[in-house]
């Protein structure tokens, strides 16, 4: 059911049926797996894909930045990253058999490994967050107010898209995730 709310959505690769189907791809599977992990039922599958996959590394100056050590591309989302270990493209070694991925009930994620943890989030809705308070005494931001629209009002776009929270915590290891995407893949073991 998962797989079909995807498609319906335009977010799995569709094609012919029976033999002439086409390959699963990384980013498929990752949405499949960002979907199973965080989605209560697979009609809120689509809702958790599009708002997990879109999350990035936080490298905001207050948080700690391991994107480098890790060997991440710090703008790419959550659903590239997860492809990118389901393909065996991790940077660094100790994630396949120490690593673990982590989203929690109020819609954070994590890469977590050792005393790593890179944590991931709305960065382009944060900075409209930013831009609405540090407006709030322009020309701009008084104008808002007499709309009856306020800097709070922004943070909507912070909150999840599908308007609810994970109804769990879900944890899962890399190691884990790697085997499934050499069985789905079929990469070489090196």
């Amino acid at each position: 059911m998962i797989v079909r709310y995807l498609r319906e959505a335009g977010l799995f690769t569709t094609g012919a049926r029976g033999v002439n189907a086409p390959d699963i791809t990384a980013l498929d599977a990752a949405r499949v797996f960002i979907a199973y992990m965080a989605s209560q039922s697979p009609s809120k599958a689509v809702k958790d894909v599009l708002f997990f996959g879109a999350l990035k590394p936080d490298i905001r100056a207050s948080h700690t930045d391991f994107t480098s050590e890790l060997g991440l591309n710090p703008n790419q989302p959550f659903e590239r990253l997860i492809a990118d270990i389901l393909e065996n493209k991790i940077g660094y070694t100790k994630l396949s058999y120490m690593g673990s991925i982590r989203l929690s009930e109020s819609g954070d994620a994590w890469l977590e490994c050792e005393y790593i943890s890179q944590e991931f989030h709305h960065r382009e809705q944060w900075m409209k967050m930013c831009d609405a308070i540090a407006n709030r005494d322009t020309d701009e931001g008084k104008q808002r107010r007499l709309q009856g629209k306020t800097a709070l009002d922004e943070m909507e776009a912070i909150q999840r898209s599908s308007s609810t929270k994970v109804q769990r915590s879900a944890e899962y290891d890399i190691g884990d995730l790697l085997e499934i995407g050499h069985e789905l893949l079929g990469w070489e073991v090196e």
